[in-house]
């Protein structure tokens, strides 16, 4: 009986350590373009502009389609990405702002990537289950494997400074994301561009929408409440007439529906 129990036990546990495996952190291969030189002193993020600017619209719909068709500016600035990060190249980056910009504009890269080359799909959570998508593909950074889930929680929130306005600049390619913009975030530019998409964002009632005397609030207040804290007083703090005799909030259910078009 002891004998027959260990025969059990060895397939079973080889079953459960090639899940272990196959399910590992950084397990999934994403886009592995050629690195590409980066001229100048600093990091020139213009590319990535022309890529937004080609292929996002002004109500944030992203044409993913297009990026499948003609991948080439796209691969291009990840190979930037590839070549060149403040860990590898830190003389390129001497300010927050600087880093806070290649990061972001990184990780909204490395979205754009990954749903093209997931194509065709709807919901960006049917690739992997349990958020598969931001913690089990690797994408290259600075010659260095990293997932969007670590680029947020470590390479971000190092430089993030506590300004909640961060967490809507990371757009998870879902309807329920802020709009992506059509510019490239920059150093010189960033405070205001944060500003900007923060004023945005209460605007658009994917985010906050006020009905009757109730708030409903999109699930990124709740996902980072440690950088808003209570929301309504940061919502207030942009647009007083939207919170101004509320007497309730709720939290509505994100919507990962694709944020654009992925193709048949």
């Amino acid at each position: 009986m002891r004998l027959t129990s260990t025969k059990l036990l060895i397939p079973i546990a080889l079953v459960v350590v090639g899940a272990l495996f196959w399910l590992r952190p950084g397990g999934v291969s994403g886009p592995t373009p050629e690195a590409q030189p980066v001229a100048g002193k600093g990091f020139d993020h213009s590319p990535f502009s022309a890529v937004l600017s080609a292929v996002v619209d002004e109500t944030g719909h992203v044409n993913y389609s297009a990026l499948r068709k003609t991948p080439g500016p796209l691969d291009a600035y990840l190979g930037m990405l590839r070549a060149v990060s403040p860990a590898n190249s830190p003389h390129r980056f001497r300010s927050n702002d600087a880093r806070l910009a290649y990061y972001l504009n990184a990780y909204n890269a490395f979205i754009l990537a990954a749903v093209r080359d997931h194509c065709p799909i709807q919901n960006i959570q049917e690739a992997y289950f349990g958020g598969g998508f931001f913690w089990r593909i690797s994408f290259l950074m600075g010659g260095k494997e990293i997932t969007l889930s670590t680029l947020e929680s470590e390479r971000i929130r190092s430089v993030m400074q506590r300004n909640p306005a961060v967490r809507l600049a990371l757009v998870k390619a879902a309807i329920s994301s802020p709009k992506l913009g059509r510019v490239a975030f920059q150093e010189e530019s960033l405070t205001k561009q944060l500003n900007d998409m923060a004023k945005a964002a209460v605007g658009n009632p994917l985010i906050v929408k006020r009905v009757g005397d109730e708030l409903h609030l999109n699930a990124i207040f709740q996902w980072y409440e440690a950088e808003f804290g209570d929301p309504i007083n940061w919502i207030g703090g942009l647009a007083p007439e939207l919170v101004e005799g509320h007497k309730s909030k709720k939290y509505v259910p994100y919507d990962w529906s694709l944020n654009g078009d992925c193709g048949q």
